[in-house]
């Protein structure tokens, strides 16, 4: 096809798709560090309380009582974590590239 008409442009130099490729990185590590925090903050905030009184009393429950976080917040925390090194490396092959 010839002509103004289509829709992909005749010629991609590589500078336009390493741009593109980095804009997807960039978008990728925004969207999980979001996606993460929010499960972060979802975790956090429905946690369940600590139980205190009779039943906490350790030689009285066969119970062990160890707070700690939860599979929601580890989660939470390493999808947030691989977001922000998503957004560093995107930004770092940005700040690095060559002028052409």
């Amino acid at each position: 096809m010839s002509g103004s008409g289509s829709l992909l442009p005749r010629r991609v130099d590589g500078g336009t798709v390493n741009w593109i490729r980095t804009q997807k990185v960039f978008a990728g590590g925004l969207g999980a560090a979001v996606v993460g925090l929010a499960l972060l903050i979802t975790a956090a905030v429905t946690r369940p309380p600590v139980e205190f009184g009779w039943f906490a009393y350790a030689p009285l429950s066969d119970a062990v009582l160890l707070p700690g976080p939860t599979a929601g917040e580890i989660f939470g925390l390493g999808l947030a974590g691989l977001g922000l090194v998503l957004i560093a490396g995107a930004f770092g092959f940005f700040r690095g590239r060559r002028a052409p």
